[in-house]
C-alpha cells in the first residue's frame, strides 16, 4: 500500500518572524522595549485592581459572598467570551493599533470607579458591569501583546523574547500586589484604584512608541465572516501532529490546577494554619520561582530541546501539588511548602514560555493570532468552570480530596504529554532559544 508523504513541517525559524527588511535591529529592540515597559505597567496596575476590588466590594458596599462571587465571575468570564473573536481582531487590524486603543479604554473604563465612589454612586452592578468591560479589554490587550512578541524578536530568539515577557509580567505582578497592599492600607480601596487609570495610562502611551510591528497583510484574501475565520484556527489547532496533543494537556492542566489552587489558601489557612505571615511567604515563594522558571527557560530549551523541558515541567508542576496534600502545622513544613510554591511556579512559567514558543514557529503567520486565542480560550475557558468544580466537590467531600483529584488530573496529563509527539520535539528544536 502506497503511503501519502508526511506533511511539512517548516524548519525552526532563525530569524524574526516579521517580514524581512521591515525594520533594524535597533528600531526592534526599541519597540520591545517600550512594549515590555508598557505590559510590565499594566500588570502591575492589574495587580493592584486585583487586590483592591473585592476589598471595594465588601469594605465600602458591603458585598455578600454571593456578590464578591459574581463580581469575580464578570471579571473572568470575558475569557471565554472574548478570546476566539480576540484571534480574528488581531489578524485585521494593526496590533499597534489594537494595544494603544485597548489601553485607553480600558484607562477611561477604569477611572469610573473612583470617580463613582467620589460622588457616591458606586454600587455593585455598576461595579460588575466595570469589571466586564475591563475583563474583554484585557483580554484583547494582554492577546495583541503577545502576538507582538515575536514580531519584534531577534533573529534566532523567539523563545528569549517569550521569556522576558513572562519574566517582566510576572515581576509586575508581584511588585503590583505588594503597592496594592500598601495602597489599600494607605488610602483606602477606591483611591487605590487610581493606580490602576494610571498604570493604564501609561501604558497605552508607551504603546504608541511600539512603531515597528508589522501591520496584517492587507493583499490576503478578503475578510470573511469572524465565525469562519474562528473556525479555520480551531481547525488548523485540532489538526496540526504537536498543537493537538499539546493543547489537550494544557486544557487538562488547567482543570487539574483549578482543582488544587481553588481552595488551596483555605486550606494552607484553616487546616495547616499557616497564618497570613505563612500564606503570604508561600505566595513571594511563588512568585520567585516564576521569575526564575523564566529566565532558564531559554538555557533549558538549547540544552535539552522544547519537547524534554515541557515534558519534565509538566511533571514537576503536578509533583509540587503533593506537599500541601499532606503538611501538617510547624515551621518546617512552612519551609517545605515555600519550596514546593518556587518548584510549582518555576515549572509553570518555564513550561509556559516553551510551549507558547512552539505555538508560535508551529504556526503559519495568518493564523498564528488565532492558534494563541484559541490556546488561551481552553486554558483560560475551562478554568471558573474548574472553580466551581471545587467547590461542589469539597462540599460533598473534603478539601483534601478535591485537591488529591487535581493532582492526579495533572499526573495524567503529563503522562499523556510524554506519549505524544510534542515529546520528540526535544532532538529537533534547538533553533527558538
Amino acid at each position: 500500500m502506497n503511503r501519502q508523504p508526511a506533511p511539512h513541517r517548516p524548519a525552526i525559524p532563525q530569524t524574526s518572524t516579521g517580514p524581512p527588511g521591515t525594520a533594524s535591529d535597533r528600531e526592534r529592540r526599541r519597540a520591545r522595549i517600550w512594549l515590555l515597559a508598557g505590559e510590565g505597567i499594566t500588570f502591575a496596575g492589574s495587580a493592584v485592581h486585583k487586590v483592591a476590588l473585592p476589598a471595594l466590594a465588601v469594605l465600602s458596599l458591603g458585598a455578600t459572598p454571593t456578590q464578591v462571587s459574581v463580581l469575580a465571575f464578570s471579571a473572568t468570564v470575558p475569557a471565554l467570551m472574548v478570546a476566539l473573536p480576540a484571534g480574528v481582531l488581531l489578524d485585521r487590524y494593526p496590533l499597534r493599533i489594537v494595544l494603544v486603543v485597548t489601553g485607553f479604554a480600558a484607562a477611561a473604563v477604569a477611572g469610573v470607579i473612583p470617580a463613582a465612589a467620589a460622588l457616591g454612586v458606586l454600587t455593585m452592578p455598576l461595579l460588575c458591569t466595570i469589571a466586564l468591560a475591563l475583563g474583554g479589554l484585557s483580554v484583547v490587550h494582554t492577546a495583541a501583546s503577545m502576538a507582538a512578541v515575536p514580531l519584534l524578536a531577534d533573529p534566532g530568539g523567539l523563545h528569549r523574547a517569550n521569556a522576558r515577557f513572562t519574566a517582566v509580567i510576572t515581576t509586575a505582578g508581584v511588585t503590583g500586589s505588594a503597592l496594592g497592599t500598601v495602597l489599600l492600607a494607605v488610602a483606602g480601596p477606591a483611591r487605590a484604584l487610581i493606580a490602576d487609570f494610571v498604570t493604564l495610562v501609561v501604558s497605552a502611551c508607551c504603546a504608541v512608541r511600539v512603531r515597528v510591528v508589522p501591520a496584517p497583510d492587507r493583499a490576503r484574501e478578503a475578510k470573511r465572516p469572524v465565525l469562519d475565520e474562528i473556525w479555520e484556527g480551531l481547525l488548523y489547532s485540532a489538526r496540526d501532529r504537536v498543537l493537538r496533543p499539546l493543547f489537550l494537556v494544557l486544557t487538562a492542566t488547567s482543570i487539574g490546577s483549578g482543582l488544587t489552587t481553588t481552595l488551596l489558601a483555605y486550606h494552607l489557612l484553616t487546616t495547616v494554619r499557616v497564618g497570613t505571615t505563612g500564606l503570604g511567604m508561600i505566595m513571594a515563594a511563588g512568585s520567585l520561582g516564576g521569575l526564575t522558571g523564566a529566565l532558564v527557560a531559554p538555557r533549558l530549551v538549547r540544552r535539552y530541546g522544547s519537547g524534554t523541558v515541557m515534558a519534565v515541567g509538566f511533571v514537576v508542576h503536578a509533583l509540587m501539588q503533593i506537599p500541601p496534600l499532606v503538611a501538617e502545622p510547624g515551621r518546617a513544613w512552612l519551609a517545605v511548602l515555600m519550596a514546593g510554591s518556587c518548584g510549582h511556579f518555576a515549572a509553570a512559567t518555564c513550561v509556559s514560555t516553551t510551549q507558547r514558543s512552539v505555538q508560535q514557529w508551529s504556526s503559519p503567520p495568518r493564523l498564528r493570532a488565532r492558534v494563541q486565542q484559541t490556546a488561551l480560550w481552553l486554558i483560560n475557558g475551562v478554568r471558573p468552570l474548574a472553580a466551581l468544580a471545587a467547590g461542589v466537590f469539597a462540599s460533598l467531600t473534603s478539601v483534601r480530596a478535591v485537591m488529591l483529584a487535581g493532582v492526579l488530573v495533572l499526573l495524567l496529563s503529563a503522562g499523556a504529554l510524554w506519549r505524544s509527539p510534542v515529546r520528540h520535539l526535544a532532538a529537533k528544536d534547538k533553533g527558538i532559544a
